[in-house]
């Protein structure tokens, strides 16, 4: 009998497939770091071009300071539904909360799973998969005939268009809350006052998102503990 045969579902999950994936997934997101920097190398090595050294660390210094707290926020709330393979994958093709976790959660939700188990893993792999397929192929049409299909597309869709990614949100949210209305009653309004509070300007956005989510986690933590969570 094969080895594989002896093992259980759990086991080939933990041993074989996660380290899989995991190997793959260091390999292709150090080729894609590699392959962001290569028209900067271009432009400086080919064709000479330089921007001087005080403003490479002033444009660094403000993209860093605007986006830094999400290189800790979007791997921690979105690695639960990703899954580890759907994770290396969302951050390698980006797109990561318009595209592919409503992808992977409605994958997921279609299957039948629940997200954080393996099961869940393996669905939300295919759901990003397909995402990634699909966007490629759409987006390689729109480069093609870009001009020529929103010459065509009637100018109150165009702005429509403008709801999509709060809509998926919205969607995202009832889902959640849906699926575990008891944190959702501590996680919601949290995030709405923080909101409100980063309104009057006491705090930045970011840092609202910081506290919602940390916040929703430690609370969801101590509920958890205590036993209130159980059905």
């Amino acid at each position: 009998m094969n080895d594989n045969q002896n093992l259980t579902i759990q086991q080939v999950y933990d041993k074989e497939y996660i380290p899989y994936c995991i190997k793959w997934g260091r390999l292709t997101s150090l080729v894609g770091v590699v392959v962001s920097f290569a028209p900067l190398v271009i432009l400086a090595v080919v064709f000479k071009i330089m921007p001087p050294l005080n403003a490479i660390l002033a444009a660094a210094t403000i993209r860093i300071s605007a986006c830094l707290v999400y290189y800790f926020i979007e791997p921690i709330s979105f690695q639960p539904v990703l899954g580890i393979p759907g994770t290396y994958m969302a951050f390698l093709s980006g797109n990561l909360s318009n595209l592919r976790v409503p992808c992977s959660s409605v994958a997921q939700k279609a299957a039948g799973v629940e997200e954080g188990t393996p099961e869940g893993a393996v669905f939300s792999t295919i759901g990003v998969a397909v995402s990634i397929v699909v966007n490629l192929a759409i987006l390689t049409i729109g480069v093609l005939l870009g001009v020529q299909i929103i010459s065509l597309i009637p100018a109150s869709f165009v702005s429509a268009l403008t709801f999509l990614v709060p809509a998926l949100y919205g969607a995202m949210l009832m889902q959640m809350v849906l699926y575990t209305p008891k944190i959702a009653l501590i996680s919601v309004p949290l995030g709405i006052i923080t909101l409100m509070i980063s309104k009057t300007g006491l705090f930045d956005s970011s840092v609202a998102i910081l506290i919602s989510v940390f916040g929703s986690i430690f609370i969801g933590r101590l509920l958890m503990k205590t036993g209130w969570l159980d059905d």
